[in-house]
């Protein structure tokens, strides 16, 4: 700053001296002015800030997040401010959230649990084709005695009587054919034939193999495949083939029986039966005919292992069964059940009523019950912890469309229920059991990294914040919990946090809490606290009765003067206990679990701008002398550094920005009135550090010039004499150095609230001697 004083002054003295002599008057002949003793002063301004503007909390924010891995979590920074003192240390909170561990209790809840289950209606497939019932029809023959082939002919008309019926259609099954003659036939006569079975309108669709039938067909009748054939209420059969022998013209009557075997249907339609026709559904000998029974579980699972009882003051379960996909014409009903949790939940048949559902939903089901849930008690166990629902389903078909498997055969037809608690007056709960296994160890990546943060604010010179060592940073674990009167006293009785990172490429751990670690209801909200600035003034946030345990002395402190990479909070929790291992809540408090769910844990540092100064580093790095100051022996090398110019900058760039020394060639003529030039500034510093400098020019253009940076009410002077700016404008380049040095002796610097770092100042040009600055004749001659 001083290099650029320099030039400004001079040039900024030089020009409004010319513009005071060119005042607008009448053209003389020649000008010339005599400037012993005249002295002129020129402002130079003045400039200071607050530290704690250019060290902001919206600032450092931005800091952090801009150096974060992506997905890691925000780190938030606060301005604390608990005396609201000016002269204060400056100090800062900062949070990061560790863990949020989720309540058994609330995560799953006793308050919705469903079931769901599938019954295989066995039997059904089967028992319409048992039932089947088929007309006996006689078929006659005449003797020919001659070899003869059958007249064609449109079939006999029987009829599938029992089940009604419309249309059957099959993926397996076939027709058992019994042939035997009414009467005895000539020993010589045969029936050389076939079954065919027909349509109602004597289309033929399957046939059985041809034998001899004239004696019937004894024990081994005849087999009609009828594998996906359709079988109507009514239909035809025939013979075909040929007759040989015999007595011509004796005629003979074949009875013809027929009998389902094997059926599996694929699908009926118009099909009714009653319970009775159906007949044993799932081979039960304790169900009765046309019934089916189930039984399964409301999943209690989740809350086994916690849950020790609830007292229900209200609620409700469901059981339904929803119509399979393709069927109608059904009609079901519970003929029985039971709904039971061991010694706890009973409810019986009586105590369901249909569910109020539109003709539309209704529709869906098979059936929908209800049942109220009053002073209802849960105890779940180890044995019988589930809520068992068994009971017998009756079915019967009216005008019904039922479509089965082809691959397996047998329907299946769900059964689901659902149990919804409204309200809970009391419930008991193992508290051990209530935080998940998951939750309670693991590792954090903050996604912090300091040599990022320090590369991206000083560039290549970070290795100056080294010299920095921070004191009384403190650590506070907090542990929030749902905010509930039981839960004090609570507390994981072991907890274990740990810094895991990297400092100068090596591995390194550093314990932060190691013991228990109390819950607390206190709900902190930071952010709420904060105003527009994230300025926090309340003093209570890190009373004891708000944070659960502080973190080992120092330990925080040594973990940030390590400037950490790659920082990981490693955990582990135990789970949680209190003096009873119970807690018995209330239904309110049971209603604030389930809307909280979880135990907020995060860390909070308090971190205040206080720390030694030692002398491990100068700039440039490779310059280091052990004297107790940090010395930067360049400023501008430092600042073209920390923007990232290090690399390009030009130490032997003139700093009045010359290209030649040609510039400025006619103003030199002037710089005989100077006869001195002096800046005259004073240093507002209120940061406690001792900071002095220096200006020299390794050419002995100039003098050394001391430079002070203490805080005074006086005015400081910095002169430069007529020879050494004419020193500066005759030689080229000009390339001072302003030196700067911190004292870093290693005691505490505590840099207050009000810390402000300024500089003013003003120029005063001394003239001396006399100067023609107006000839009429050599304007002529030009």
């Amino acid at each position: 700053m001083k290099q650029k004083w320099q030039f400004f002054l001079v040039l900024s003295g030089l020009f409004a001296g010319f513009n005071f002599f060119s005042c607008d008057l009448e053209t003389p002949e020649r000008i010339s002015i005599k400037t012993s003793g005249t002295n002129y002063e020129f402002p130079l301004g003045s400039g200071s800030f607050l530290i704690r503007d250019k060290m902001s909390a919206s600032e450092l924010r931005k800091n952090f997040s801009g150096n974060l891995s992506e997905g890691s979590e925000e780190i938030k920074v606060y301005d604390y401010n608990p005396t609201q003192c000016d002269d204060a240390v400056l100090q800062y909170l900062i949070k990061y959230p560790i863990k949020e561990v989720s309540l058994g209790l609330s995560a799953d809840g006793t308050n919705d649990m469903n079931f769901l289950t599938k019954i295989e209606i066995s039997n059904l497939n089967e028992n319409i084709g048992r039932v089947l019932k088929i007309e006996e029809k006689s078929y006659p023959i005449i003797e020919t005695g001659k070899d003869s082939v059958i007249p064609e002919n449109k079939g006999i008309p029987f009829n599938i009587t029992a089940p009604t019926f419309s249309r059957i259609k099959l993926s397996a099954g076939n027709f058992k054919i019994s042939v035997k003659p009414e009467g005895t036939v000539s020993e010589d006569f045969e029936l050389n034939a076939r079954v065919i079975l027909c349509d109602g309108s004597g289309k033929e669709i399957a046939s059985s193999e041809e034998r001899n039938l004239a004696s019937g067909t004894g024990n081994s009748p005849l087999v009609l495949d009828l594998s996906g054939k359709i079988l109507q209420p009514e239909m035809r059969f025939k013979l075909s083939g040929t007759v040989k022998g015999g007595t011509a013209g004796t005629v003979h009557r074949f009875k013809v029986s027929m009998q389902a075997d094997s059926f599996k249907i694929k699908q009926v339609t118009g099909l009714t039966m009653t319970a009775e026709e159906i007949g044993d559904l799932d081979s039960n000998p304790e169900t009765p005919d046309g019934c089916v029974s189930f039984e399964s579980d409301f999943d209690f699972s989740g809350v086994n292992d916690y849950l020790i009882s609830a007292e229900l003051e209200s609620g409700k379960l469901n059981v339904f069964s929803t119509i399979p996909e393709g069927w109608s014409g059904i009609t079901a009903g519970i003929e029985k059940i039971n709904v039971s949790q061991g010694d706890g939940f009973k409810v019986s048949e009586n105590e369901f009523s249909d569910e109020t559902l539109s003709a539309e939903e209704a529709a869906k089901y098979l059936f929908n019950k209800t049942a109220v849930l009053k002073n209802q008690t849960i105890k779940p166990s180890k044995v019988a912890g589930n809520v068992k629902v068994s009971g017998q389903i009756s079915v019967s078909f009216e005008n019904a469309t039922l479509v089965f498997d082809e691959a397996t055969a047998n329907p299946e037809v769900e059964i689901g229920g659902s149990c919804k608690i409204d309200r809970i007056k009391s419930l008991k709960v193992n508290i051990s059991a209530l935080s998940e296994a998951s939750d309670l160890t693991g590792e954090v990546d903050t996604g912090l990294n300091f040599s990022n943060l320090l590369k991206d604010n000083l560039g290549d010179a970070s290795d100056l914040i080294k010299n920095i060592q921070f004191s009384g940073v403190e650590g506070y674990v907090f542990a929030i919990q749902p905010g509930i009167e039981v839960f004090k006293g609570v507390n994981y009785s072991n907890c274990k946090l740990e810094a895991i990172y990297e400092t100068g490429g090596i591995s390194k751990p550093s314990e932060l809490v190691n013991g228990s670690l109390g819950l607390k209801e206190t709900q902190i909200d930071l952010d709420a606290l904060a105003d527009k600035d994230y300025m926090i003034t309340d003093s209570s946030i890190l009373s004891p009765e708000n944070y659960s345990v502080k973190t080992e002395d120092s330990a925080v402190c040594n973990l940030l003067n390590d400037m950490p990479d790659n920082l990981k909070i490693k955990y582990e929790l135990s789970g949680f206990s209190n003096a009873t291992n119970e807690l018995e809540l209330t239904g309110e408090d049971f209603e604030k679990l389930t809307e909280l769910k979880s135990v907020q844990i995060f860390i909070l540092l308090k971190v205040p701008l206080q720390f030694t100064l030692t002398d491990k580093f100068d700039f440039p790095l490779d310059s280091h002398e052990a004297d107790e100051y940090v010395t930067v022996s360049d400023v501008r090398s430092l600042i073209n550094t920390i923007n990232g110019n290090g690399d390009t900058f030009n130490e032997n760039e003139d700093l009045l920005k010359r290209d030649s020394q040609e510039d400025f060639k006619d103003v030199k003529k002037y710089f005989d009135l100077v006869d001195s030039v002096s800046i005259y500034y004073k240093a507002t510093n209120s940061t406690q550090l001792e900071i002095s400098g220096s200006v020299k020019d390794d050419g002995n253009l100039i003098e050394e010039k001391t430079l002070s940076f203490e805080p005074s009410a006086d005015f400081k002077k910095l002169g430069l004499t007529g020879e050494e700016i004419k020193n500066v404008f005759d030689n080229y380049p000009f390339t001072p150095k302003i030196q700067v040095k911190i004292k870093a002796d290693g005691q505490l610097i505590e840099i207050p609230r009000n810390a402000e770092f300024g500089m003013s100042g003003y120029v005063q040009i001394k003239l001396n001697g006399q100067v023609e600055i107006w000839n009429k004749n050599e304007k002529e001659e030009n």
